[in-house]
């Protein structure tokens, strides 16, 4: 029997990547994204009968139920990411990245695995120190301080593994501009020079 795994956040800067990663390895797809960034990275996959998609907010409770069912997983990577997005939009960030994940953990229930995408900012800021599962969590930004209490209501209410990232940068069909090295290449382009101060 196949796997069926639901992507929330399916067309952005990583499930982009991930969602033809797991089509390859023979896992049903489908993916629960609003769409707000766009999806042009999805359209090669509606040909693929593994594949589905589900436009809708993570913040709806119906529509989450309805595209949980006949799910066995979850990747939970819908959310307002990074320290300039959640400044722009702090009452966004807020409503998406915790009372969202409130949504998918209610609708997951306690048995289903439901695998979040975190930030490493949840450490805040840490001086010559190396980062363990164990480091104390200290976020200092809007984006770590959700994301953190993101987790905390996902390891309450499911089974839950919380993947911390470091900064992600790289090529991906849906590139965030507002990543620090994606724009340091952009600077250091044709006929630009790159200026780092310390």
């Amino acid at each position: 029997q196949t796997v069926q795994i639901l992507v929330t956040g399916g067309a952005g800067y990583i499930g982009s990547v991930l969602v033809p990663m797991l089509l390859e390895e023979g896992y049903q797809v489908r993916v629960l994204d609003n769409l707000m960034y766009g999806g042009h990275s999805l359209l090669p996959h509606f040909r693929n009968s593994r594949f589905e998609f589900v436009k809708g907010d993570i913040r709806d409770p119906q529509t989450v139920g309805e595209a949980m069912q006949g799910c066995d997983a979850v990747i939970h990577l819908a959310a307002i990411v990074g320290f300039p997005a959640c400044r722009r939009y702090p009452d966004l960030a807020q409503t998406v990245n915790v009372d969202g994940t409130k949504v998918v953990a209610e609708a997951a229930g306690p048995d289903r695995l439901v695998l979040l995408g975190s930030t490493g900012s949840n450490y805040g800021a840490l001086v010559d120190e190396v980062c363990t599962e164990e480091t104390p969590l200290n976020p200092l930004s809007l984006y770590g301080k959700t994301k953190t209490a993101a987790e905390s209501y996902l390891r309450e209410h499911c089974n839950t593994i919380a993947y911390r990232f470091a900064t992600a940068f790289g090529v991906s069909p849906r590139l965030p501009p507002d990543l620090l090295v994606h724009q340091f290449v952009y600077q250091a382009g044709p006929g630009q020079s790159l200026v780092v101060c310390k």
